[in-house]
């Protein structure tokens, strides 16, 4: 089955913008980091602190009369 030309170049029109649309934010991304010098990649991970919590235990007290 042959394509028409019409049909053929809207395909790869339309594929080539899907494409665009994926890779901007990316390139977004990477150029912002490249602007402002940040290298989020480099950073060593936050230590995750224990936190001491005391859990207390309560009881409901019902009044039987």
């Amino acid at each position: 089955m042959k394509l028409e030309e019409s049909t053929k170049k809207q395909i790869i029109r339309n594929a080539s913008l899907s494409l665009f649309l994926y890779i901007l934010p990316i390139a977004l991304m990477f150029g912002t980091f490249a602007i402002t010098g940040q290298r989020p990649w480099e950073k060593k991970q936050h230590q995750h602190k224990q936190e001491n919590t005391v859990k207390t235990k309560t009881s409901n007290q019902q009044d039987n009369d």
